[in-house]
């Protein structure tokens, strides 16, 4: 089976590096952080036994979960885990591929995998590591872009290592847990997020998040979005499945 090294692959020249800025957006940012951490505490929580968090990236979402103590994070560039070790010197972070998981069968009984699999080529591949290194009765949560809202199809067409997004559906996430999970929750999260464009170091200003006003109006329009938009358009999906006996 062909698997495309990610280490050679755009992927690295686009997120290879620790974005140290990006962290802070994402940890501290005003009003962005408390949008993130609901996002993460309401997919991934309640922890269960021993967490690996695949594709831990700078360890927003471990520090967004509170940084469980003994929790691993996995990630194939080391400059994202050297900057993670820094920020969280509770958790553990392992240089490694998400398809090539270097634990021993039955290691964990909870792995999270955000905003990883619409990356790789054969996420199937993945999953079935997630599912050897899981203990029995395991649980994995998913959570990854919808291409059906707007915000997530323009990403996905603007930013070439981005196009995966093009595919991530919860009926496609779904297809593939299915031949080694059960699927026991899904969920729908965040409408119509424009705090992620506006307030984004890069594309936005981050400092109006700053402004009472600024955030009361993007709350009120986030809001609106939430009560018009149909579930199937909103921007995450977040699935929850444990092992097949």
């Amino acid at each position: 089976m062909a698997v495309v090294d990610l280490r050679t692959d755009p992927l690295r020249e686009t997120y290879g590096r620790a974005e140290e800025t990006h962290y802070a957006w994402q940890t501290r940012g005003a009003f962005v952080s408390e949008r993130e951490r609901e996002l993460v505490r309401g997919s991934f929580l309640p922890i269960r036994g021993r967490l690996l968090d695949v594709g831990c990236g700078e360890g927003a979402t471990l520090f967004h979960l509170g940084a469980p103590a003994d929790a691993v994070g996995v990630d194939l560039f080391a400059d994202k885990l050297a900057f993670a070790s820094r920020e969280l010197p509770g958790c553990k972070f392992v240089q490694a591929s998400a398809t090539e998981l270097p634990f021993a069968d039955g290691s964990f009984d909870q792995v999270i995998v955000r905003d990883v699999l619409h990356h790789l080529p054969e996420p199937k591949d993945a999953l079935r590591e997630i599912a050897r290194v899981l203990a029995p009765n395991g649980r994995v949560d998913i959570l990854e872009p919808c291409r059906n809202n707007p915000l997530i199809f323009a990403h996905a067409l603007a930013i070439r290592v981005e196009r995966g997004e093009l595919r991530s559906t919860r009926r496609y996430l779904t297809r593939l847990l299915t031949p080694r999970f059960r699927v026991v929750s899904s969920q729908r999260l965040q409408p119509m997020p424009i705090h992620r464009v506006l307030l984004h170091p890069e594309m936005g200003r981050p400092a109006l998040g700053d402004d009472p006003l600024v955030r009361a109006a993007i709350s009120a329009f986030e809001g609106a979005m939430g009560a018009l938009l149909p579930k199937a358009c909103w921007a995450y999906v977040h699935i929850r499945a444990t092992l097949k006996s």
